[in-house]
């Protein structure tokens, strides 16, 4: 991928699975667009998200 300080691929949790485009080295806006957290927190939200599955 080519260095473009307006991409916001690489920060995209979803950049090895997206099939949005192509041209990965082009893209500024993203409706899909989900940056990347840390590991702990998406562990946390994950479970809030389980346990909210499970009380409906």
């Amino acid at each position: 991928m080519n260095a473009n300080p307006f991409n916001i691929c690489p920060s995209c949790a979803y950049i090895d699975t997206c099939v949005l485009t192509k041209s990965k080295e082009k893209v500024w806006s993203c409706s899909e667009y989900n940056e990347v957290k840390c590991n702990e927190e998406i562990q946390k939200e994950v479970i809030a998200e389980k346990e909210e599955v499970e009380f409906v």
